[in-house]
């Protein structure tokens, strides 16, 4: 059943397998960053700096990071419909969309398995900054507070901007006066209620949301000023 549906899957998912792409309610298709899209294209501005270009996707090959330029440079074009999306991406790299269908039907369970670890919260955007990742955060701190979901107390909050790996994240480091073990139960709460505004990326098998909360408390913070 798996070798079917991915055999059936339009030529646009395949390029952008497994999550790099947001269906609209009105069929258009909105292109966006995989991990795999976004590695290549920190390849790429490495071979363009360096003069390396000509054996760049050799290379690439080698390290089963290639994408091509075409595919990496369409992350943000918007599609009016599948059949349009599809049509487009086979154009600039049809022969390499085969081999990849051909590599995920090699192993179909797996590839559908991946597929499903990406999700995207229904008020999740692109453009989210730093700023908004705050305003988020506090929102969901005082949803928290009000719903007796976390304890009462005073706490600071640091949006850290994360590009480890291509596509920006960013890491929330809230600290507050609760012991050690509450901390865990706080951390729960808000990547719940952060989850309408994040995303999943699927990276090296796993779902890594964009989003992350660290909480660290009394002993945590006072261990890290005595370093």
């Amino acid at each position: 059943m798996a070798s079917r549906a991915v055999a059936a899957l339009p030529a646009y998912q395949i390029a952008l397998w497994p999550d790099g792409w947001v269906l609209g309610a009105s069929g258009e298709v909105t292109v966006r960053d995989t991990h795999a899209m976004a590695e290549a294209r920190r390849w790429y501005a490495l071979a363009d700096r360096a003069a390396a270009a000509p054996c760049m996707d050799r290379t690439m090959r080698l390290y089963g990071t290639f994408v091509p330029r075409p595919i990496v440079a369409l992350a943000g074009q918007r599609f009016l419909s599948e059949s349009v999306a599809s049509v487009a991406l086979q154009l600039v790299a049809g022969d390499w969309i085969t081999q990849r269908r051909q590599q995920l039907l090699a192993a179909p369970d797996e590839a559908i398995r991946t597929r499903r670890l990406g999700w995207t919260g229904s008020r999740h955007t692109v453009d989210l900054d730093a700023e908004a990742v705050a305003a988020c955060v506090m929102q969901a701190m005082a949803d928290c507070l009000r719903e007796g979901l976390i304890p009462t107390t005073g706490y600071d909050l640091k949006v850290r901007p994360d590009d480890g790996f291509g596509i920006r994240g960013y890491r929330c480091v809230v600290t507050l006066g609760l012991e050690d073990d509450a901390c865990g139960r706080v951390r729960e709460a808000l990547q719940t209620a952060l989850v309408p505004w994040n995303r999943a990326v699927v990276r090296d098998g796993a779902a890594h949301p964009l989003v992350q909360i660290e909480v660290r408390g009394r002993g945590e913070a006072a261990r890290r000023r005595s370093d």
